[in-house]
């Protein structure tokens, strides 16, 4: 097997790993729509963007996706992220992770002010 082959194979483990542990902390949520659909759908939806309307394909990023809301809407803290995922991924998880103590208009605000100068 090849480096690249290697490398590819641990991003695509990785990414899994984020997959399922971003499942088990969203495990008992819904959404708030009719249906009242997983709220896991939300973050895998995301990814889903990211990667066919936005063409990315980097591993951490993806990660960042699905774990977006675990800091908010869960019992994760952003150590338990560092510590599962490394710096890249807890860093682009805090970057797009809102502050819960603000009025959710204010929230919406701030994403729309700050999303230009979110990293690449």
């Amino acid at each position: 097997m090849s480096v690249q082959q290697v490398t590819k194979m641990l991003g695509v483990k990785e990414l899994v790993k984020a997959i399922n542990f971003a499942c088990i902390k969203h495990t008992d949520q819904r959404r708030k729509n009719a249906s009242k659909t997983p709220y896991i759908n939300h973050p895998v939806g995301v990814m889903q963007i990211l990667c066919d309307e936005g063409g990315v394909t980097d591993i951490p990023t993806l990660m960042g996706a699905v774990l977006h809301d675990t800091v908010e809407d869960t019992d994760t803290s952003p150590d338990e992220i560092l510590q599962e995922f490394g710096e890249e991924v807890a860093g682009i998880v805090k970057e797009v992770t809102d502050d819960k103590s603000l009025p959710k208009a204010e929230r919406k605000r701030l994403q729309v002010v700050s999303a230009p100068h979110k990293s690449e």
